[in-house]
């Protein structure tokens, strides 16, 4: 994980030194797929120029396999035609099936696609079969299965479109004696008649079956039903819930009415009685009984003998003193006649309420009084009256409401439950009218279906059974088509197997990167260009033109940097990285060559250079940059910094601060600096170098670069950001491998001896093995 955020982090800032060639790999690996949407006439001419032979084998193969089949006895071929269905409407109409049943609907009743499996499925093909082995019994079901599947026996319906396609079924079969062939056809439409009578009647015989034990289920929920909606309107009382609806809305409405009314009057009448008794200043008892006593002529007639007596003593008093017996006698008349009036006032008031005796009760009550006594008492009584009649009309409009309010559900309930019973009882007369149907149906005995074309055979003029014409030029042709997708579609595969790039064309197609150069094969010569040959040498010629490629790649400034790699091992990436930066220096750069393979360096041995001094004692602070240079004889612009030996904290700090400053100060001496480095699907260092390059140059070795790793190589440079300049393909990676393996042993012989690291001179002439 540390190792793959030191890639991000570097990769930023080898991102601002970008020069545009990778603007985004995500359209480089996202669009390649869309570029071969269509078809790619070149690609597939390519695969079909490398599997020639693969696909010639294979149609060769299937077009003498077709020839052969046009060998043999001749084939006999025969047909019948059955009707399954009326073809008009007036025949419809005299069909037994439609004597009982409704004239609509009627069309296109039969289901085709299965009736068409019926007739082809092995249990009816074996009752056909059992009739034909009296005569062939090797007549199977199993045979006329295999029949079906080799097309000698076919069961279809003409057409081909619903405005086509007859309301028959057709039968052919074919076959080498003609008379078997007669009879098998004889007894297909044999069967075929006898299974639409059969059919007919065990459907219909089914049906009558099924109707019969769905009647007493149906029966029950009409009763159930209606013994549910009877219950309802006597827990209710109701008959129609519909006008009795009408009607509670209509009395609560009234009720209404009348509450309202009786409000009022009370209202008016309250009034009457408050102002009254006011008027009054007695209760309603009181009222009562002064009017009473006003109105009895005893109290009356002892009341004015009262009142003259006293008018006597009054006059009396003026001669005579209390004590005079004139004035004791008046006095003891006055008592008595007080005695008798209040006995007749409370015999009175006795008979009339309990209300005690008071002066407002006693006092004369002149007609006027008497009058609004009787207006008073009037209204009590009617505001009592009032108030009961306004209690009942509240309590009868309470009632209304409440089973108005419960009438919908009520309503809901009596429909939902009538509208069952309607579906009950609908459905429960539709089956006993479809058994009745049914019924009168069985009863028919004429077969369904009829045979419009019996079965026959093609025979010529005389009579005699004609052969069918072998179609050999046809035959062949489908062969040799046939042969061709095949060996076509083994020739993909096979392709697809190896999983590996042809040609240059394959990788320009695999990925939309620039395709800089190829590199050709040079089969036992040295792998270093020559740099005096110029464009005379097809080799050297190779490597002109990939750096020029990469010099004008840029359009704001030129390369200075770059890192060869590859997906896989051997791929030849040291041959190019030698090369470019030989191509490079012969003409006029100042190029360094670092092998950046710090892991197992091979460069050295290819240029016959010491590395007991190189990259890695920089890195461990041994020796300067300078100090580690070394000349090439190859060209005198050409400077070489070796890998030096191996260890683990010079790998590990390809991506420190280290490598960044180192990289600085070479771009500042050198013109173009190029990277040799171990492949990417094994190890990181190629990226933490890219981070301090300009791009990555992508090594690809046609016949051996697999495809797989490749993509997944460069889903990983675009997952850190890292720029790729573009796509080089390399002729000669198997001789590169020889010449790999062959320098790593090179290699651990220079290792054992000290004599060269001592005398620091070159090995005379140059090495024959190949990168």
């Amino acid at each position: 994980m540390r190792a793959e955020e030191s890639i991000q982090d570097l990769s930023l800032n080898s991102r601002n030194r970008s020069l545009g060639f990778n603007n985004g790999l995500e359209d480089d690996l996202g669009d390649a797929p869309s570029n071969q949407k269509g078809l790619n006439l070149g690609s597939l001419l390519r695969v079909a120029r490398r599997n020639a032979l693969l696909i010639a084998a294979i149609t060769l193969a299937t077009t003498g396999a077709a020839a052969l089949t046009t060998l043999g006895p001749p084939s006999y071929k025969g047909s019948f035609s059955i009707l399954v269905e009326p073809i008009n409407s007036q025949a419809r109409s005299t069909d037994p099936s439609a004597i009982s049943r409704d004239r609509q609907n009627q069309e296109d009743r039969v289901d085709y696609p299965t009736l068409l499996q019926v007739l082809r499925s092995p249990e009816l093909l074996s009752k056909i079969a059992g009739e034909i082995q009296s005569r062939y019994p090797d007549v199977t079901a199993g045979s006329l299965q295999r029949d079906l599947l080799r097309n000698n026996l076919v069961v279809q319906r003409p057409g081909t479109n619903l405005l086509d396609t007859a309301k028959i079924i057709e039968v052919t079969y074919e076959g080498t004696d003609p008379q078997r062939v007669q009879y098998i056809l004889q007894k297909l439409a044999d069967g075929f008649l006898k299974f639409s009578l059969e059919y007919r009647k065990t459907r219909i015989g089914g049906g009558v079956q099924f109707i019969e034990d769905q009647l007493p289920s149906l029966q029950q929920r009409v009763n159930g039903l209606e013994a549910e909606i009877q219950a309802l309107k006597q827990r209710y009382r109701i008959v129609d819930p519909t006008a009795e609806g009408t009607t509670l809305s209509n009395q609560l409405q009234e009720t209404r009415a009348a509450r309202a009314a009786a409000q009022r009057d009370l209202a008016e009448q309250q009034t009457l009685y408050s102002m009254l008794q006011r008027q009054i200043g007695l209760t309603p008892e009181e009222a009562l009984a002064a009017s009473s006593l006003s109105e009895n002529p005893r109290y009356q007639a002892l009341l004015t003998q009262l009142k003259t007596v006293e008018a006597q003593i009054a006059v009396k008093k003026a001669r005579f003193n209390d004590e005079s017996p004139v004035i004791l006698a008046l006095r003891d008349q006055q008592k008595n006649l007080e005695r008798l009036l209040n006995e007749e006032a409370q015999k009175n008031l006795g008979e009339t309420s309990n209300v005690p005796a008071s002066s407002k009760v006693l006092a004369f009550q002149n007609p006027t009084r008497i009058e609004l006594i009787r207006q008073y008492i009037t209204a009590g009584n009617t505001v009592r009256q009032l108030q009961v009649r306004n209690q009942a009309v509240s309590q009868t409009e309470a009632f209304l409401d409440q089973r108005l309010r419960q009438f919908p559900a009520i309503s809901r309930q009596y429909n939902d439950l009538q509208q069952q019973l309607e579906i009950a009882t609908r459905t429960l007369n539709q089956f006993l009218t479809q058994r009745e149907t049914l019924r009168i149906e069985a009863a028919q005995k004429e077969v369904p279906w009829e045979v419009i074309s019996p079965p026959t055979i093609a025979r010529d003029e005389r009579g005699n059974p004609q052969p069918q014409p072998i179609k050999s030029a046809r035959n062949v042709g489908l062969g040799a088509i046939a042969g061709l997708v095949l060996g076509f579609a083994a020739a993909l595969l096979r392709d697809k197997r190896k999983d590996i790039f042809f040609d240059d064309e394959d990788i320009k197609g695999a990925l939309k990167l620039p395709f800089l150069g190829s590199v050709p094969f040079r089969e036992g010569a040295n792998p270093v260009m020559n740099p005096l040959a110029g464009n005379s040498d097809t080799f050297s010629k190779a490597f002109n033109s990939l750096y020029t490629n990469i010099r004008f790649l840029g359009s704001e400034s030129s390369v200075r940097s770059l890192v060869i790699s590859s997906a896989c091992s051997g791929d030849g990436k040291t041959t190019v990285a030698l090369n470019l930066a030989l191509a490079a220096a012969s003409m006029g750069q100042k190029v360094l060559l670092v092998d950046g393979n710090l892991r197992a360096p091979h460069l050295h041995n290819l240029l016959g250079l010491s590395n007991s001094t190189g990259l890695s004692e920089i890195f461990l602070g041994k020796v300067s940059l300078n100090e580690a240079l070394q000349r090439s004889s190859l060209d005198k612009n050409l400077s070489i910094l070796a890998a030096g030996q191996p260890s683990v904290d010079s790998i590990r700090a390809l991506g420190t601060s280290r490598m960044q400053s180192l990289s600085q100060q070479m771009q500042s001496e050198f013109d173009l600096i190029v990277y040799d480095t171990p492949d990417l699907s094994e190890f990181s260092d190629a990226k933490f170098l890219a981070a301090q390059a300009d791009g990555i140059l992508m090594t690809v070795g046609i016949g051996r670069t697999k495809r797989a790793s490749l993509t997944q190589v460069m889903s990983e440079l675009n997952r850190f950001h890292l720029p790729v300049l573009g796509l080089v393909s390399n002729q000669c990676a198997k001789s590169v491998q020889d010449s790999y393996a062959q320098a790593q042993r090179d290699q651990q012989n220079q290792e054992q001896t000290t004599i060269l690291e001592n005398l620091g001179i070159l090995r005379p002439g140059l090495p024959t093995s190949k990168q």
